[in-house]
């Protein structure tokens, strides 16, 4: 079995490629933690995460390649990731045409922002947004619903509006936040598409990113379509940087990989 209990070790492994690896580190902690199943073989800094929180579960890897293949052979692992939503870097992807017989994969940039860097970029409707605010928030993101959002983050993570005499105009929020391991990962970035244009996601952006800094966090990231130029420029106003450029999303077992 190369299941991995000792999470003093797998935090060691995922601190070598520390903003490759910010979500992961967050899963560390709770809340996310009872989410997080850990596999890698006992020598090297592999590490292959299975989150299931969401369906079909998140699947992060990092390592050398042989290894990793290794790990995704494992009968549990492969009885958890029939279906799979894959996060890989481009020398995994070999590996994962190996064992997938389908990945719809998009390129993806993670972007970084240092302290250093921060362009605030203050707006007078800028507002915290917690659960008592929920209905709201489900009803601003109706019309274009977040791949990754659930109701939890409200509690566990900082979220923030834009609010004109409407109502909701821009949200921004974090997909996972730990003080212990001082990562914030931002996301669920959206505004009302009749007030694009007006840098309303980067006023957010930059409020939730203000509240990670004075809450101490470290590493802030983020993730964006390679493609989305509009999410770039807003994001680079506020300070962000291209940090890797990765593939994620859906992919089926091959029928061998399967062990069928």
């Amino acid at each position: 079995m190369l299941r991995l209990s000792n999470l003093d070790d797998v935090r060691a492994r995922l601190e070598r490629d520390r903003h490759w690896s910010a979500f992961s580190l967050a899963d560390l902690d709770p809340p996310y933690a009872a989410h997080a199943h850990w596999f890698g073989s006992p020598e090297g800094d592999d590490v292959v995460l299975v989150y299931d929180a969401f369906d079909p579960p998140i699947v992060f890897i990092q390592g050398a390649e042989v290894r990793c293949e290794a790990v995704l052979a494992e009968a549990e692992v492969v009885a958890a990731t029939q279906r799979a939503w894959l996060n890989v870097q481009p020398a995994h992807l070999p590996l994962v045409a190996r064992v997938f017989s389908s990945f719809e994969s998009r390129e993806m940039v993670r972007m970084v922002l240092e302290r250093g860097d921060f362009v605030p970029m203050p707006h007078p409707g800028v507002v915290p947004l917690g659960p008592p605010d929920l209905d709201e928030v489900l009803r601003f993101y109706a019309d274009e619903a977040p791949a990754f959002f659930r109701p939890s983050q409200l509690h566990d993570g900082v979220y923030v509006g834009i609010r004109d005499e409407a109502g909701l105009v821009s949200i921004a929020g974090t997909h996972v936040l730990s003080e212990t391991t001082s990562v914030g990962a931002l996301g669920n970035v959206h505004t009302s598409a009749d007030q694009r244009g007006r840098r309303l996601a980067g006023a957010a952006t930059g409020a939730v990113a203000q509240a990670l800094f004075d809450r101490g966090i470290q590493t802030i990231v983020l993730n964006i379509i390679a493609t989305n130029e509009a999410a770039r420029c807003a994001y680079e106003r506020v300070g962000f940087r291209e940090y890797c450029r990765y593939f994620e999303g859906p992919a089926v077992r091959s029928l061998a990989s399967a062990g069928r």
